[in-house]
């Protein structure tokens, strides 16, 4: 129940701050020049992130990385962010996200961003469930 709470939660926080992302670039970037996004865009960017998130809870979410060294757990997560980045480009090139070098720089940028948005997000949730935890604790403690 764990991992799906934790697939879904990924899959959410990661599509939104895609969508988010692109939506800006739509914004900025592709209205002036009258470029648009074909309909199937949002939808794949979702299974995308769905995808991305399986692989993150069968990377990152588990016993074995929890008890393993600094190093190992620095080794997996890099192996992690690379197979992201090849998950991402793969659905990228097959749903026409980029069909030039430029787009895929851009799409290379926004992965960054969006990486990065993930683990901070993911710490936040995190964070929020611990202190949800406690409390409860605390006035179970409190009440005894």
């Amino acid at each position: 129940m764990k991992r799906m709470k934790v697939i879904l939660e990924q899959t959410m926080l990661v599509s939104f701050l895609v969508l988010c992302v692109v939506s800006l670039y739509g914004l900025f970037v592709m209205k002036k020049n009258e470029w648009c996004f074909d309909w199937y865009t949002p939808g794949s960017i979702v299974v995308a992130s769905l995808m991305c998130s399986i692989v993150t809870v069968l990377m990152l979410y588990n016993e074995w990385y929890n008890t393993a060294s600094a190093l190992k757990q620095g080794i997996i997560t890099l192996i992690h962010l690379i197979l992201i980045y090849v998950i991402i480009m793969v659905f990228g090139h097959i749903s026409h996200w980029y069909t030039t070098t430029h787009g895929f720089i851009s799409i290379s940028i926004i992965f960054v961003v969006v990486y990065a948005g993930a683990w901070i997000g993911t710490g936040i949730m995190f964070r929020h469930d611990e202190k949800l935890i406690s409390d409860a604790l605390d006035s179970v403690r409190d009440k005894e």
